[in-house]
């Protein structure tokens, strides 16, 4: 009997281990942050699903995070059109897009986009497959939405 305890002890100790492996891993994935560099290419593939064309001279893609999130937890962006005459010049889009989940929203019209080239770009930044519901809820509300409306595929 003797023999078997320090065996049976060896193996409580690795199973803890791994376990503790699996939480410490399953705790960094939920920390992600997407890079702002990942962020841009996510809301350049957003904007071109609007038939947006950022290769314009007239339409600028700014950040609106200057010196801190203009929503926190969110990269935020403005897209705008130039006017080409004295006025004001027309604003597009303001994106907000979930630094953790990579989800995109678009501020004004409380519109969260879900289109399958974006799925798979999410998927390769995030490693996320899907979101549930009510975390779609407490972005929207983050953002002051009261109500999700989904952006249709194309």
């Amino acid at each position: 009997m003797r023999r078997t305890l320090p065996s049976i002890l060896l193996l409580a100790i690795g199973l803890a281990c791994a376990g503790s492996e699996r939480n410490h891993a399953a705790a960094q994935s939920s920390k992600h942050q997407l890079t702002p560099r990942q962020a841009h290419q996510i809301v350049a593939l957003v904007a071109h699903h609007d038939q947006i064309d950022l290769s314009d001279t007239h339409i600028e893609l700014n950040s609106m995070d200057l010196n801190s999130d203009f929503t926190p937890g969110f990269f935020s962006f403005i897209v705008i059109r130039e006017s080409t005459s004295p006025g004001p010049d027309e604003t597009l889009r303001r994106y907000a897009i979930n630094r953790r989940t990579g989800d995109v929203w678009e501020m004004t019209l409380c519109t969260h986009y879900d289109f399958p080239e974006l799925a798979h770009m999410l998927q390769s930044y995030s490693g996320r497959t899907s979101i549930g519901a009510s975390e779609l809820a407490a972005q929207g509300k983050q953002l002051g939405c009261t109500q999700e409306l989904s952006k249709p595929t194309s």
